[in-house]
């Protein structure tokens, strides 16, 4: 299905791992006329062992939505979902993985779709929190990478900082619904209003969804259902690591060009080479074939159980 009078929109949002960018797709596309489905790359590249039995948002397990667009097949991916809902006007792709998110960016413009990009970011001392919490200690790496390749491979996209869509979520909203065309409403935050396809994502976000069917034990009941702020990571990371934040020069640029919200401005000396960008490109692409064989053989392993 092609785009027609008014083109249908594509929405993709980047973003490193545990930046927020679940709960961003699901507040854009709260609304009749969008649709989310949150990291819907590893639908067709499967890197993690649920990805080969994915289960779908919207809690229904009889649910076979996501085998009906994975029959089509990714270069339908988009245009499938359009035609299955003729109501949706735009569609909002979580995926993150810059590679993914530019190839779809180049099809999508040539099939005549309108194509906007999102990148969410958290503070760098967040950011290692979030990664520490889960015994990872490789966050200023992880970070610089990832927003570099970002960097490198896009020129024409809006920032939109963590913290202040957790503090002030309608603001920030508003500004998004402006960039990329779209109605806003004051209703958007509150994406567990919406039942949502979702695919993937960050389990902590989409767990708002299921609230009735949620135990207080298995998580904080108190939190859900609501955005709230959260800065305890000031009092629980080691003054070592903000010192380090503070004197890390090109991870500093980078915070500029995000701060800074000025795309043409950006520092030509954060981008990789055209060289180093093959390299990377190379790499990433081993590194999924490896983690897709071994989350394969977990996944058949786990099923003859």
């Amino acid at each position: 299905m092609e785009p027609k009078d008014k083109p249908k929109k594509v929405i993709f949002i980047g973003g490193s791992s545990y930046s927020g960018s679940t709960m961003l797709d699901m507040m854009v596309a709260n609304s009749s006329d969008g649709f989310s489905v949150g990291e819907v790359h590893a639908l067709f590249r499967p890197f993690r062992p649920h990805h080969f039995n994915p289960e779908c948002g919207c809690g229904d397990p009889e649910c076979n939505f996501w085998s009906q667009i994975r029959s089509k097949g990714e270069n339908k991916l988009y245009s499938t979902i359009f035609s299955i809902f003729p109501e949706i006007n735009f569609i909002v792709d979580s995926s993150k993985d810059p590679f993914w998110i530019y190839k779809q960016n180049k099809i999508l413009n040539m099939q005549g779709y309108k194509v906007y990009n999102l990148l969410i970011w958290k503070e760098p001392a967040a950011f290692a929190y979030s990664k520490s919490k889960r015994g990872k200690n490789n966050w200023s790496r992880a970070w610089k990478r990832y927003y570099r390749l970002y960097f490198t491979l896009f020129n024409d996209f809006m920032t939109v900082p963590y913290e202040e869509l957790s503090k002030t979520p309608d603001d920030i909203l508003f500004k998004i619904c402006r960039y990329v065309g779209i109605d806003f409403n004051h209703d958007k935050k509150e994406f567990w209003n919406k039942q949502h396809h979702i695919l993937f994502g960050n389990r902590s976000a989409k767990i708002h969804l299921k609230k009735d069917n949620i135990k207080e034990s298995e998580y904080n009941t108190e939190n859900l259902q609501k955005i709230y702020h959260d800065k305890s990571y000031i009092n629980k990371l080691s003054s070592q690591i903000f010192k380090n934040i503070e004197s890390n020069k090109k991870l500093q640029k980078m915070l500029n060009v995000l701060k800074n919200e000025n795309i043409n401005n950006k520092i030509n000396e954060i981008s990789y080479s055209k060289l180093t960008i093959t390299c990377v490109f190379i790499y990433w692409k081993i590194k999924h074939i490896i983690k897709k064989f071994i989350s394969l053989y977990s996944y058949k392993k786990f099923i003859k159980k």
